[in-house]
């Protein structure tokens, strides 16, 4: 059993706040009170009420000003030692977590995974730059080897989670003057969000036609001859709270005037469009004005559906803020700079000096320091499943009996 779950069960009463869309919160209280914990739901919008609407659960409909109190006043009914909720830069989990600490209440935060497809993110405390795990190198080097995790193909279903997404908006839209003091942590409009999957849609289309030959270039041609600059979606929590950067356009900015100036003349510069922000953004008016700027005009490549795993086996080096695609590029070797905060940001690991030395660097990657943080990642934090996959909680994660019984 994964660790983070052994933790988890050493809760006995549980509160959940916001989870991800969709009945993932949901099944996980009827789990929990399978194993003989108690679990109670919180909601603040329609969404949230709809997904938990056939068991208990308590409704904030007060501002973010008054969350603490509230908490204060549930926990008197209700004495939880636990806290779970899914992201912890939500303004309300933020809130959530500091009141916890000086409470006493253990805080646990689950997170898309680090590891994906094949695992979700798990963690006492907080995730990504705020997660708990160690960064110093000589805590890992000193590890004892761990044998390899075994790992089940986890199979989401997109369309599940569509749908699921495409209901929970709506619902908190059309229940939006009931739960009026709730503001969401992203644009919170069903019609908006349709706009941006249907631009998405036909913009995809459109790509796949216009850079149907780049990838052969990329990796025939180019292969081990460029740099590859990883962008994350726009309003992404990790650009907001872990990054220097008000917005994606700075650090395209920033990457393309270092390239520019200190990148050997013979290489190129290939940078990856997030696909979740197909329908949001398209940033090619920003780097043709910058290429022709900088005279780089034909040593950059902008591109959108080709898939991550084929360019990163065929760069040189990778950029990124945060993304947890960095541990993509660091499983294949490559070495990478980090230009915001990350978990993985390790001496030793990645590039530590700044940018405009990056691009010339022989930087090595030390492996064995690198296993040992990949196991101990592993094991601490991720749990092999995923949030969209039918019948989550069937899966063997959670039946493995003989461990479970120890927590009852």
């Amino acid at each position: 059993m994964s660790e983070a779950i052994k933790k988890l069960l050493k809760g006995k009463q549980f509160l959940l706040l916001q989870g991800p869309m969709g009945p993932f919160f949901n099944d996980m209280a009827y789990w929990l009170e399978s194993l003989g914990r108690k679990a109670v739901n919180v909601v603040f919008n329609g969404g949230d009420r709809f997904y938990c609407r056939k068991r208990k659960y308590l409704a904030f409909m007060q501002t973010e000003k008054e969350f603490s109190a509230w908490l204060n006043q549930v926990k008197r009914d209700y004495e939880f030692d636990t806290i779970l909720c899914f992201g912890d830069c939500r303004t309300l989990h933020k809130v959530a977590k500091g009141w916890a600490h000086t409470q006493g209440v253990r805080f646990f935060v689950f997170e898309e995974g680090y590891l994906r497809p094949n695992f979700i993110t798990l963690e006492e405390g907080g995730v990504n730059a705020n997660s708990s795990l160690p960064r110093d190198a000589e805590f890992y080097r000193q590890l004892l080897a761990q044998p390899a995790a075994k790992i089940e193909a986890c199979y989401p279903s997109k369309i599940r989670k569509m749908a699921h997404a495409s209901w929970y908006y709506f619902i908190s839209w059309y229940y939006r003057h009931t739960f009026d003091q709730y503001c969401h942590h992203k644009p919170f409009s069903p019609w908006r969000e349709a706009t941006y999957w249907f631009r998405a849609g036909w913009r995809k289309t459109l790509y796949q036609f216009k850079q149907r030959y780049i990838l052969n270039r990329l990796t025939i041609e180019l292969d081990q001859r460029y740099y590859l600059a990883i962008l994350q979606v726009y309003n992404d929590s990790q650009i907001e709270h872990h990054s220097p950067y008000n917005d994606v356009r700075d650090y395209i900015y920033e990457v393309m005037c270092s390239f520019a100036q200190h990148a050997p003349a013979d290489t190129y510069l290939v940078i990856k469009h997030h696909p979740m922000d197909c329908g949001h953004r398209n940033y090619a008016a920003l780097i043709n004005e910058l290429c022709k700027r900088l005279n780089i005009i034909d040593r950059v490549v902008y591109i959108h559906d080709l898939p991550l795993r084929e360019l990163i086996l065929h760069a040189q080096g990778v950029v990124t803020i945060n993304s947890t695609a960095g541990i993509l590029a660091l499983m294949h070797g490559k070495r990478i700079k980090v230009m915001g905060e990350a978990l993985y940001d390790i001496r030793g690991v990645t590039f530590q000096s700044g940018l405009d030395f990056f691009w010339r660097d022989q930087f090595t990657i030390d492996d064995y320091l690198f296993k040992n943080f990949m196991s101990h990642l592993t094991c601490q934090t991720q749990v092999n499943i995923h949030y969209y996959q039918w019948n989550v909680f069937s899966s063997k994660v959670w039946s493995e009996l003989e461990d479970v019984q120890n927590f009852k």
